[in-house]
């Protein structure tokens, strides 16, 4: 278990240091140097946690049900649709792209400036619910409270780069979360259809992956 703490500390250090850095770095290397290079690397500290996190002493917390996969899968759906809405749409205050954005029609900012990091949540909230163990809810219950975390830090960084009369403009046609947009386009047919992909590949990758099926845990398979 000590080399599950240990890629943890390191997954962190991974995100924090560059973040603080980020200006030092960009002069060094420029900016989609920088982009590129960091999203390597927090994909590699990934990969290593989930490893420490397959291979770690189980210890139960709570039994396993099948409601909690019901859950689990509940919860992706919006998650991957909110992915796609940050691969889609401009998403100046946060991940994804910041070219582009328009106060009068904010799209899926008007709902939430971070789509990704609020997907990044319900993402480690829902696999919270079928994986009782302790390493795997220190893991999915930190990412989920790291997205949160990561809010005010994306806004932050962001907003370095912008001038106050920008900053206005970007503050005044977004809201860090506001459901009542859903209501009036923040998320559109293209977002939904790419979600709902992202979705379906994610249940059918799943097994082969992680080596876990969500679906066989229900006792069902795709094509069933």
């Amino acid at each position: 278990m000590i080399w599950f703490f240990i890629s943890v500390v390191v997954f962190m250090a991974g995100h924090i240091i560059p973040g603080l850095m980020r200006k030092q770095i960009v002069g060094w290397i420029g900016h989609r140097a920088y982009v590129t290079c960091f999203s390597l690397v927090s994909l590699v500290l990934l990969i290593w946690v989930i490893h420490e996190v397959l291979v770690a002493d189980f210890i139960i917390l709570w039994p396993f049900a099948v409601w909690q996969v019901y859950g689990a899968l509940c919860l992706m759906l919006p998650a991957c649709i909110l992915g796609a809405a940050a691969i889609l749409q401009p998403c100046p205050l946060s991940i994804g792209r910041k070219n582009g954005f328009d106060p009068t029609r904010p799209g899926i900012n008007a709902f939430c400036r971070h789509p990704l990091l609020l997907g990044a949540f319900l993402w480690g909230l829902g696999h919270v619910l079928p994986n009782g163990d302790l390493v795997a809810v220190i893991f999915f219950g930190g990412s989920a409270i790291f997205a949160l975390a990561g809010f005010s830090r994306m806004e932050k960084i962001r907003m370095q780069g912008m001038s106050k009369a920008e900053i206005r403009q970007v503050l005044a046609g977004t809201r860090r979360f506001s459901p009542i947009a859903l209501l009036h386009g923040a998320i559109g047919p293209s977002e939904i259809g790419l979600g709902v992909l992202m979705y379906a590949g994610l249940l059918i990758a799943h097994g082969y992956v992680i080596g876990v099926n969500p679906l066989g845990a229900l006792g069902l398979s795709i094509g069933s």
